[in-house]
This record gives C-alpha cells, structure tokens and sequence, in this order.
C-alpha cells in the first residue's frame, strides 16, 4: 500500500515564488499608475522645455522714430537718410525686421515705418 503525502506537518501548501523568468505582471492599477507617471513626466518635461525656450528668446526693446514713405523711395534711400555712417545693407535689414516685412521691396508710398535709432 502506498501513502501520497500532500502536506508537509499540518502546514498550509507552499506558494511558488515568481522567478525572474516568469517576466514582470502588473495589475490594472499598476498600468494606471505607469501610464500617469509618464503623463506627469512629459507634462513636466514639456513645460520645463517652454521654459527654456522663452528664457532664450531676449525681447530687445528698440528706439525708434517713424518715417513715412515717399513716392519713388526705397529702404536703400530710407537707410541712407536714417544712418549715413551705418552700412545701408545693416539698416535695411534692421528696418526689414523690426517692422515684419516679407522682403526689402514690399514697402509702398504713404506707409509708415519704424526705424531704429542708431
């Protein structure tokens, strides 16, 4: 006759232990807490970044005169009038961007422009 023994001294069955092998579980609230902490993460790392780029951006705050532009003139003539000891190309391109024009020739008779006092 034989005897299968199925508990060990009246103690209750042993669990196995998980192993490396048996790879990672987790549980649902476990996928939440992963998914939220990389959320919060990125939130953080995107702010952070705002941040840095609006740190870099220095607002300059010029000072300007006005000049309104005649028949026939062009920003090389407008320059040369505004900085006679400047280089023409310098004023103009300081002109081109301190109003937001497109280019050099898109000014026309009668308007007006800011430009920078030297």
């Amino acid at each position: 006759m034989t005897i299968a023994m199925t508990e060990c001294w009246g103690g209750a069955p042993s669990r196995r232990q998980p192993t490396v092998a048996d790879g990672l579980r987790l549980t649902r609230r476990g996928r939440r807490l992963l998914l939220l902490s990389a959320l919060a993460l990125g939130l953080v790392l995107a702010l952070w970044a705002g941040r840095a780029d609006s740190a870099n951006e220095t607002q300059q705050h010029v000072a300007t005169e006005t000049v309104v532009v005649e028949p026939g003139q062009t920003l090389w003539d407008i320059a040369t009038d505004a900085a006679p000891d400047r280089d023409p190309r310098e004023v103009v391109a300081d002109i081109v961007d301190l109003n937001a024009l497109s280019d050099a020739g898109s000014v026309r008779a009668g308007q007006s422009l800011f430009l920078p006092t030297y």
